[in-house]
Parts: C-alpha cells; structure tokens; sequence
C-alpha cells in the first residue's frame, strides 16, 4: 500500500494550507523543569527545559508542513558540553503548557505567550501552606500571564475544597477547571463548590426523604452556585 498521496502536491495550495491546519489539534505538553547544575538562584536562566512529548507530527511530513504549521522554537536551554541551544516546539494558540508542581514563576521566559495552562497543586503541610497563601491571593501567581485564556489545576489532596477560589488574572472563571488525578473528574469551580456544600451537609445525605424538597430547596438558596448550573459535567 503506497504510503504517499500523490496528486496531494497537485491540489490548490490554498486548499493544501486548510488541509494542514486542520491537522492541527490541541496537546497537553508536559514541560519538564530542572535546575541546571552549578547554578543557584530562581531566575529561569538556571532552569532547564524539557518535555518528552514527540514533536507535532506536522513537523515531519514535509517542508511546507513545517513551513505552514503553527509551531515556533520555545523554552530554549544550553546545557554544558552543548554546541546548540535545545528547545521545545509549541503552538502557544491550543497547546496546554502542563508542569508536575505549582512554580509557575519558572515559565516567566514565555508567561505572556501561555494561554492555556495547566499546575499541579503541592501537597501535604507545605501543600496546606501553600494553598492559603494562593487563596488570599490568587492574582499575584498569574500577573505575568497576560494571556491566559484557560487554567486547569491538577489536585490530589482536599479537592472540593478548591471551587472557592475565584481570581486567575486574564483568565476567565468559567474557563477554569479542577481536575481530580486520582479519578480524572474535571470540574468547573461551580460544580465544585456544589460538591463541597453537599459534602459539608453530611455527605450528600438527605436527612428526610420526606422532606427532599425542602433539602433541594435549602441547597438552591444557600449554595453559591444554581443546582441547573451543576447538572453537568465537562
């Protein structure tokens, strides 16, 4: 079987540009970030960068794939013993920059370019620590993105707790989810803040069933978010 659409470099080359960027679709592009050995200090320049996510496959087919792709040379790196600079190719437009702890200061080189972006939440005494301190002042961690348009928290630990916070800079609340990794659930801050409430009245329990309605009701007038609201999940 021929691997090769021939008459494809014959096509229009207005229709071959639509072909190729219909090829391109979002990625969650887990960045590595290291500090550089003999280096001190937490300015980005004594990080390295790294993801093992394989290039977009636009990258391969052919010169005017990688010509037309959405993709530029980012998060660069110069390791000791390197004669060139490394770095990772990203579309800033739909891929989702992803790292494995909370040190979003470290993407500084590119915080402007981000507009989706996903953390991992710290865990344990420093985790609590750290959450009071994002919670008072969710703002501060996301000054220097400018163009976020999307932000999902991967969280292990206390959960529902996280749909009271409601402050994420440019991004938009609605465009916030909170992502469980122990069993995937995505939630929006709404459909968490429901989840805690309903939790704190004794785990989801009704007290009477005779009495639903007036539970129901308690829960649409005393809860932030409109059970309608919550009804789905992304």
């Amino acid at each position: 079987m021929a691997s090769t659409f021939h008459p494809f470099p014959r096509l229009p080359f207005e229709i071959r540009s639509q072909i190729w960027a219909l090829a391109v679709y979002p990625r969650l592009l887990h960045v590595r970030i290291t500090p550089r050995s003999g280096t001190l200090g937490n300015s980005s320049s004594h990080y390295a960068y790294a993801s093992m996510i394989p290039q977009a496959e636009l990258m391969h087919v052919c010169r005017e794939s990688r010509q037309l792709a959405p993709y530029r040379k980012a998060f660069f790196t110069t390791l000791p013993g390197d004669s060139e600079a490394r770095y990772i190719w990203v579309n800033f437009d739909e891929d989702m920059i992803s790292i494995q702890d909370e040190k979003m200061e470290l993407l500084a080189p590119h915080a402007a370019d981000i507009q989706r972006l996903r953390f991992t939440v710290p865990t344990g005494s420093y985790g609590e620590y750290w959450a009071d301190t994002f919670t008072r002042f969710p703002d501060t961690d996301f000054k220097a993105f400018t163009a976020l348009r999307e932000l999902h928290f991967a969280i292990s630990e206390l959960y529902a707790l996280w749909g009271y916070t409601n402050c994420y800079g440019t991004c938009r609340p609605e465009n916030v989810r909170y992502v469980n990794v122990h069993t995937g659930f995505m939630l929006t801050g709404a459909q968490l803040e429901l989840v805690n409430d309903w939790a704190w009245r004794k785990g989801g329990l009704v007290e009477d069933m005779d009495n639903f309605d007036e539970e129901l009701q308690w829960m649409i007038e005393y809860v932030i978010t409109f059970v309608a609201d919550c009804a789905e999940i992304d």
